[in-house]
């Protein structure tokens, strides 16, 4: 049974990216993440464009306090996001990562003239940005094996701790708990800083009062896009 559960890990181990590759990815999808909540959260008033956890708590709350209004501008905001999530899901299924890609930069450019309309601003954004990080975590699932969402951190903190928690066991008890897979630890931490970096890149964007900084993430998703075309030329895919 031991023997079984090695050869399986190995197995597995063989049809993954390598860990290089899953951390740049993971690094710019968390900054990209972290900045676009952040700008969300202070230019929509509260709604975060990718904790769908939050906003579903808040909309409980507002029900509950008879607050009709706001509670069904979060509803639609889950409504958006869980459609775009299911359409970037069957693009990548159905077609690639590297379409998606090029969804969420065109969204990004869409994002930007709303910032720039007076009337359109806070409805562009409220459909735009949540849209933008759901076709994101349904874009880029896995990373070297692990699977793991970029635009939610508690689950990668959990990841992490689980990485650090399968050392541990495979430490006491190696003929029966084989290693985690490499990154297991590392890609989710990284996830995590990386958002952390982007919501306070984020912040000083806004108090700084760019005038465009819906363009700030554009190079890095070309930059993404690019490493994702070259990679899949390679032969170099992780589904």
């Amino acid at each position: 049974m031991g023997k079984r559960v090695v050869l399986s890990n190995i197995v597995s181990r063989l049809s993954v990216l390598p860990v290089r590759i899953s951390a740049r990815r993971v690094v710019i999808l968390g900054l990209v993440a972290g900045y676009i909540d952040a700008l969300s959260f202070v230019d929509l008033g509260g709604i975060f464009a990718g904790a769908m956890t939050g906003n579903t708590t808040h909309m409980g709350a507002l029900f509950i306090d008879g607050h009709w209004q706001h509670a069904l501008l979060r509803m639609s905001v889950l409504i958006i996001f869980l459609g775009m999530a299911i359409l970037a899901s069957l693009i990548r299924l159905l077609c690639s990562s590297l379409y998606v890609i090029g969804l969420a930069i065109v969204l990004m450019l869409f994002a930007q003239l709303a910032y720039g309309s007076f009337y359109w601003r806070y409805v562009g954004e409220l459909i735009i940005l949540p849209a933008l990080l759901a076709i994101q975590g349904a874009a880029f699932t896995r990373f070297s094996g692990t699977p793991m969402p970029t635009i939610v951190v508690t689950t990668n903190l959990l990841k992490a701790a689980s990485g650090v928690a399968g050392v541990i066991a495979s430490r006491l008890l190696p003929e029966k708990m084989p290693l985690p897979l490499a990154g297991s630890i590392l890609l989710p931490t990284l996830s995590w800083f990386s958002f952390l970096i982007g919501v306070m890149l984020g912040a000083v964007i806004l108090a700084t009062q760019n005038t465009y900084p819906f363009l700030l993430p554009v190079p890095f998703l070309a930059f993404l896009y690019w490493d994702v075309f070259t990679a899949e030329r390679a032969g170099q895919k992780e589904e």
